[in-house]
């Protein structure tokens, strides 16, 4: 059944996603998000108001408030060596424990998505990588390095097309990040215009509405 076709199920408050759908546990969250019909891995965190379309995403990956992640992504590929006479890391696991071989324990791939990046149909964002806030990456982009904060990214592999606004400007909201603060707040905000966006922040002086996960794990 396509995902066009699927009746989203609620799960726990303020979490949806397709039936199709598989999330790894333990899993965080701050309501509402939207997983459609993914594949999660373990020890994943999405923020407020982040949502996405279909795809896959590895462990350790977190994901900030407000993120738009398109059809077929994947986020947290994993690297393989390539100067050992074979690639494929399953068949060196097995060599390493027959001759008695201890590989060096890896630090986990921690891959981290900002807040308010946009992310668009068929991109590849590599394991260990940070993505800034409010960066968007082109449909069929192959993400190898960490992208700056506003950056436009495309191609294979990615390169920065231009950024989102001039230097001053992108300077301004990532001082004011917006998304820190309450939802009910945000709304009230003149958001199409950046200029009275920044006066009303600087005139109000929100207080910030800290990160607080909701926790899915297996039973027991």
């Amino acid at each position: 059944m396509s995902a066009v076709t699927q009746q989203a199920q609620a799960g726990p408050e303020g979490l949806t996603f397709l039936p199709d759908a598989r999330i790894g546990m333990p899993f965080y969250y701050e309501a509402p998000v939207s997983l459609g019909s993914a594949a999660i891995g373990a020890n994943c965190r999405f923020g407020r108001g982040s949502y996405i379309n279909d795809g896959i995403m590895r462990e350790n990956i977190t994901v900030g408030r407000y993120c738009s992640i398109g059809r077929r992504v994947t986020i947290g590929a994993p690297n393989h060596p390539l100067d050992f006479a074979t690639s494929a890391t399953g068949l060196l696991a097995e060599c390493d424990a027959r001759q008695g071989i201890t590989p060096d324990p890896a630090t986990p791939a921690e891959t981290v998505i900002g807040n308010d990046v946009w992310i668009a149909e068929n991109v590849i964002i590599l394991e260990n990588l940070r993505i800034g806030d409010g960066a968007a990456i082109g449909a069929g982009a192959v993400v190898t390095a960490d992208v700056p904060p506003f950056a436009i990214m495309v191609g294979a592999p990615a390169r920065i097309l231009r950024y989102r606004f001039d230097e001053a400007v992108c300077t301004e909201l990532a001082h004011a990040a917006w998304w820190q603060y309450a939802h009910d707040y945000l709304t009230t905000l003149p958001l199409r215009d950046i200029a009275a966006t920044l006066k009303r922040l600087d005139s109000d002086k929100p207080v910030p509405d800290p990160v607080a996960y909701t926790r899915i794990a297996p039973p027991g």
